[in-house]
């Protein structure tokens, strides 16, 4: 009856939230998809520059299984990219695909640590940009900061 009414719960949490993924838990199957950051044109609030980056703001809950249950810990997590960089035009699919990858390889590193909520998603988002630092040089990888960078439409190239 109680991991009936827990994952009752976890149901309506994800259908509540936008940008929601759950990571982590048993080993099964999962992983965030790419399709979860949603990049969008945006400027810094602490760049000196006019613009070049593109964000993406997802929650993802991290899943740990253990004897005394199902732990979920919520995670803000923004991730700023720059629009190109020396090797070039970063795509949004690339970026995607990417964060994806990142944000799985940071979970298996941060999850069997144990540590409390907030040094869990701390230590998550430090990984997480250690990762996307080799393929996206200059990445940012933090928790939501105030967004009145963003712009709603992309200009075209």
């Amino acid at each position: 009856m109680r991991r009936s009414a827990l994952l009752l719960g976890l149901a309506v949490l994800l259908c509540a939230t936008a940008c929601v993924s759950i990571v982590g838990g048993d080993g099964g199957e999962g992983g965030i998809s790419p399709s979860q950051f949603m990049f969008e044109p945006y400027v810094p609030p602490d760049s000196p520059w006019p613009g070049g980056w593109k964000v993406a703001r997802v929650i993802i809950n991290l899943a740990r299984s253990s004897g005394e249950g199902l732990r979920i810990v919520p995670c803000q997590v923004q991730v700023e990219v720059p629009e190109r960089h020396r090797g070039g035009v970063i795509s949004d699919e690339f970026a995607q695909q990417e964060a994806a990858k990142a944000a799985d390889a940071a979970v298996e590193r941060v999850l069997p640590q144990g540590l409390l909520s907030e040094e869990m998603c701390q230590r998550f988002r430090t990984e997480m940009r250690k990762i996307l630092e080799v393929p996206i040089p200059g990445v940012r990888v933090r928790r939501f900061i105030d967004m009145k960078g963003v712009s709603n439409k992309r200009s075209s190239p």
